[in-house]
């Protein structure tokens, strides 16, 4: 008699019993007849043929792999569950975080063998090792680790990591071309230094220091196709330009002008209403309330009511995506370097001037009548307005720069402040002899540093003295009142 004619009779024998194949199977397990223990034994010797034909038929294959999954999970997390006891004798905020990161690294562990399953089944599952190549090669492996990761499934070959890089690299610069052609994108660029070191340097090999200028493209909110011709406005300000040797609009608009326009145009010194004071004033109240209630040992029971000062002029929440650009071999910290930043950045993004003979029509954008934001820091500012001043007798605006307008961040124009207080109340030698000076102070607050203050202090620490002085100064100042 034929298998097939086996299996047919057995199978309408379980029908009549009112039997599945798989009912049949578990009840077989679940016995505990020793009738069915030839049987038990039978299908124990042989599950892992039987695991194998399941997971090599197409209908039952996910289901045998998620099984398969979940079942290494738990098994690779029951470890925890049962040291769960060890734990009890221990602070429960520690016991939370040990527990924490237990699971977290049995899960990764998990991961990490079910995606080398994966990836030996069907090279294209190679999310993870798609990451672990790219990570690797981003901190200079060296290859041959990144070979022997990948033959132990845990990364993917150089030569795709080679096209990784050159792939993202075309996608970044298909989409840096993309916003900047809409000139409603602004640039922002630093330099940042590598040091090459050699363990033992020869007259072939030295160690190299390597000054170079990363960039990127950040959109400008609230500037859409609507309104984009608000930035349409370079030959209206170079009109009115001080470097401008033909100024065509008056009043030129310098820094001194500039600066009586922002005051007539100002309201935050206004006082509004005889009885209450200017938003300037009840800032700086609010101010002196944080230094009582934060730094003064008789309020502190006052930090709940402190609240926050009053916004104005409040700018909104926005997350910007920005674009990070190519890096440049090019030394920012000179002029002419800066000059060679920004012709790379407008090339890498695809926009120039049309009467310049490297514009190519069919693929750049005209950006002779707009004028693009550009971010640095002070040095940057400074050799920008240099090589602005130097070429405003240029005939063309893109040899003038004249489109560029530099903005600084916040943070240097905190640097900007730090510096404008060292360079008036603590470096000149006349105002170190009052005893209410501030360099006075300083010898209180950090005697150890009075000699570093008067030469090269830097930002932060100027930034922490001055802070600490006025802190102090007010609390001082409370004091008296109190006494009087």
């Amino acid at each position: 008699m034929s298998l097939e004619v086996r299996l047919t009779n057995v199978l309408q024998c379980l029908q009549q019993n009112g039997l599945s194949a798989a009912g049949f199977v578990s009840g077989v397990l679940d016995s505990r007849h020793t009738v069915h223990a030839n049987s038990q034994e039978s299908l124990t010797m042989n599950a892992a043929r039987i695991c194998a034909q399941l997971y090599n038929d197409k209908n039952s294959q996910p289901l045998v792999f998620a099984w398969a999954a979940g079942t290494l999970c738990g098994e690779l997390c029951k470890e925890d569950e049962d040291n769960n006891g060890a734990f009890d004798k221990w602070p429960k905020k520690r016991q939370r975080h040990a527990a924490e990161r237990n699971v977290a690294l049995q899960t990764i562990k998990a991961v990490v063998m079910i995606s080398i399953w994966l990836q030996s089944t069907n090279e294209q599952c190679n999310c993870l090792q798609g990451w672990m190549g790219f990570f690797m090669k981003s901190t200079c492996i060296p290859e041959k680790v990144i070979e022997v990761m990948a033959h132990a499934g845990l990364s993917v070959s150089l030569s795709t990591i080679y096209n990784m890089v050159t792939s993202i690299s075309k996608e970044i610069s298909c989409n840096i071309k993309k916003e900047v052609h809409t000139l409603r994108a602004a640039f922002a660029y630093d330099n940042f230094d590598i040091t090459f070191n050699v363990a033992q340097p020869t007259l072939e090999t030295r160690s190299s220091f390597i000054s170079m200028t990363s960039a990127t493209v950040i959109p400008l909110y609230g500037i859409d196709e609507s309104n984009g011709e608000v930035l349409r406005c370079s030959a209206k300000l170079w009109a009115s330009d001080p470097r401008n040797p033909l100024p065509s609009s008056f009043p030129v608009m310098n820094e001194i002008r500039s600066f009586l326009l922002l005051h007539k145009k100002d309201t935050y010194n206004w006082q509004t209403n005889p009885t209450q004071p200017s938003p300037r004033e009840e800032a700086f109240a609010w101010h002196v309330h944080a230094i009582l209630v934060q730094y003064g040992r008789s309020f502190k029971h006052f930090v709940d009511k402190l609240g926050e000062p009053e916004t104005v002029q409040k700018i909104p929440v926005h997350k910007t995506n920005q674009i990070p650009c190519r890096s440049m071999n090019i030394k920012q910290s000179t002029t002419d370097g800066n000059v060679e930043v920004l012709v790379n950045l407008f090339r890498q993004g695809g926009i120039g001037d049309k009467s310049e003979n490297d514009f190519d029509a069919e693929h750049d954008v005209d950006m002779s009548e707009h004028v693009i934001l550009v971010h640095g820091d002070l040095l940057t500012k400074e050799q920008v307005d240099s090589v602005q001043s130097s070429r405003k007798i240029e005939h063309t605006p893109k040899n003038r720069l004249q489109y560029v307008i530099f903005l600084p961040g916040l943070f240097h124009y905190k640097m900007a402040c730090a510096d404008t207080l060292w360079h008036t109340y603590i470096q000149p030698k006349e105002g170190c002899e009052d005893e209410n000076s501030l360099y006075q102070h300083i010898g209180i607050l950090r005697p150890d540093e009075t000699g570093k203050m008067v030469s090269k202090p830097g930002f932060r620490r100027v930034h922490d003295v001055v802070h600490h002085d006025f802190w102090a100064s007010m609390l001082n100042c409370w004091r008296l009142e109190a006494e009087s």
